[in-house]
């Protein structure tokens, strides 16, 4: 992305971050929600990064490229919202904090920090209620309550979700195949064909080995894969697919439960997002959607139109005074938003 730099006034910036494994995004924008300046780095997830430190160090990158792209450096920045991957206990909270403190001493003084999985919920209600279910690189699920309870998934998922879940569960299924404990499947051929092995054994091999054995995005590389065989109609696939759709959508009904949602009645906002669930057909939103009225009453599904950085700059506006719950500010919001996000491959896992 490119975008003529111009000087900003002090104090007249918004700051979202959406920090995962595959990347970590920053959007800063005026109060009137144009976007003024987008950066893009590596893993911002001190659980799935090299060391802590080192996503330290790739969100700070995201965040100083966006303020160099709008023409301003952390001074300007009014409020900020990290929404970051591995914030799932108190402790990883205080470590941001301490970081954030330490390496930006007296800035981004006004900013909030939650788990990655609250990003998209204002792509669906700019009021900011509601469910974000997330399936990326794995599965993200957050919601917050009317009354402004917060509930996240962190470790209590014990379901493998997103294209781990998926790529984990296809190697279980084809090498308990390649032993006669299930049946065959589809799924074999297609996985030794996207990796370029000539047997079973040589891909468990890969992805076992002491030494040179395949990295977490290469495992996962063949998410795509097991959605088609699925479309494609292998039982195994699609039973793969079909429990990661329920589990998704379980999970995300103890969210609306832990946090009033079901209580309050009426419509429930569920934003769908990550590369799982938005690609196109993707069996596994079917999956989900088919599960959804009965896991959450009310429930209106929603298709993010927006990244869900978008969402951590909603925050961040709403967090920084700009009154979002007005149906005629966040339409306007929205407008200036939609208009000037960078290039969508920008944003693209």
């Amino acid at each position: 992305m490119t975008r003529k730099q111009t000087a900003r006034p002090a104090s007249a910036l918004h700051l979202g971050v959406d920090a995962g494994n595959s990347k970590t995004a920053a959007l800063v924008s005026t109060a009137s929600g144009e976007v003024v300046g987008a950066g893009r780095s590596g893993c911002g997830d001190i659980y799935g990064a090299p060391a802590p430190e080192v996503a330290v160090s790739e969100v700070l990158a995201a965040v100083r490229a966006a303020l160099a792209q709008a023409g301003a450096d952390l001074r300007a920045v009014k409020s900020a919202a990290f929404r970051l991957a591995g914030v799932d206990w108190p402790e990883d909270q205080g470590y941001w904090d301490t970081a954030l403190t330490r390496h930006c001493p007296g800035v981004l003084t006004r900013r909030s920090i939650l788990n990655d999985g609250y990003a998209a919920i204002r792509c669906g209600d700019t009021g900011g209620v509601g469910i974000s279910v997330t399936g990326g690189t794995s599965g993200a699920i957050a919601a917050r309550g009317p009354g402004g309870e917060l509930w996240d998934m962190g470790w209590w998922g014990q379901h493998g979700m997103g294209a781990t879940g998926l790529a984990n569960e296809a190697f279980r299924t084809v090498f308990l195949a390649e032993l006669g404990l299930r049946p065959p499947t589809a799924l074999t051929e297609a996985l030794l064909t996207h990796y370029g092995v000539a047997t079973v054994t040589a891909l468990n091999h890969w992805l076992t080995r002491r030494q040179d054995r395949a990295r977490g995005p290469e495992r996962n590389s063949c998410a795509r894969v097991v959605t088609a065989v699925a479309a494609a109609g292998d039982p195994a696939a699609v039973e793969i697919v079909r429990a990661q759709g329920r589990h998704l959508a379980e999970y995300a009904g103890v969210a609306a439960r832990r946090t009033g949602l079901t209580r309050a009645g009426g419509p429930v906002s569920v934003v769908l997002s990550g590369s799982v669930l938005m690609a196109e057909g993707s069996p596994v939103a079917e999956a989900l959607l088919a599960e959804l009225p009965a896991r959450v009453p009310g429930a209106v599904p929603r298709r993010g139109s927006l990244p869900p950085v978008a969402g951590a700059l909603l925050d961040a506006l709403a967090e920084g005074g700009v009154a979002l719950a007005d149906p005629v500010v966040a339409d306007a919001v929205l407008e200036k938003v939609t208009g000037s996000l960078p290039p969508r491959e920008f944003l693209a896992t």
